[in-house]
């Protein structure tokens, strides 16, 4: 009956400071008093320690454990306690479950052709395990109240900016964009996406698309005027015979 209170175990690591474990439950069980979670890093032989868990919400626990820094040959031995009885017992490698943080900071800049220079920063530190590691990222960005409309590009390589050009946009709508990552030597897990950011494309008409409209327009106007002169011709004429 207890084993049965537990389902979809799971752990996840920044790599950098924190390891996150989380399951479901039922939706009467208490997280901090009903359940005690005890782990131990198999590299230091350490004592079993102690992890207390919170409810996230919706019927879910989670506890997370702490530490200076992560290597990776690191495995933490798990087991879950339910009103002081072994319910659920995991190993876990961080390094085999790196959820790396969200890109952060993200901004975005009209540049001068009429495209948008989308830029972010990465989340860690020069000390972290992943500062400097291959990186992916990924950019999406939708008509704001259109989230079906939505385009997606995939970025594989270590820059760090993006070019939204105003050809892939429509005319005076308002845009949501936001990225996330990737580390392809830990590619378990995504990272969440990023803040959004919000941007307008207005009516601004480009030097290139004024060009384009005035190459037929003035067609139009030298057959109009060849047309009306051809009429004029004729009626003089007409009046002069």
């Amino acid at each position: 009956l207890a084993a049965g209170r537990v389902q979809g175990f799971s752990c996840s690591t920044d790599y950098d400071k924190e390891l996150l474990c989380q399951w479901s439950v039922l939706t009467q069980a208490n997280c901090s008093r009903d359940f005690l979670l005890h782990y131990r890093d198999d590299l230091l032989y350490q004592q079993d320690q102690e992890c207390v868990p919170e409810d996230r919400g919706d019927s879910v626990c989670s506890c997370t454990i702490r530490r200076d820094y992560f290597v990776s040959g690191l495995k933490y031995i798990l087991a879950l306690h339910f009103n002081g009885t072994d319910v659920w017992n995991y190993s876990v490698r961080p390094a085999l479950v790196v959820k790396p943080r969200a890109p952060k900071n993200l901004t975005i800049e009209k540049a001068e052709n009429g495209n948008f220079n989308l830029s972010w920063e990465e989340s860690y530190s020069s000390s972290s395990m992943l500062s400097g590691k291959p990186v992916i990222y990924e950019v999406k960005y939708w008509r704001k109240h259109h989230p079906t409309e939505v385009s997606v590009k995939v970025i594989n390589y270590q820059a760090k900016s993006f070019e939204i050009t105003a050809s892939s946009l429509k005319r005076g709508y308002d845009y949501i964009a936001t990225v996330r990552c990737n580390y392809t030597d830990y590619p378990t897990y995504w990272s969440e996406w990023s803040e959004e950011v919000e941007f307008h494309y207005d009516y601004q008409i480009t030097a290139e698309e004024m060009l384009r409209m005035a190459v037929p327009v003035s067609c139009i106007l030298i057959m109009a005027v060849s047309v009306l002169c051809y009429f004029s011709f004729t009626k003089y004429v007409s009046c002069c015979s």
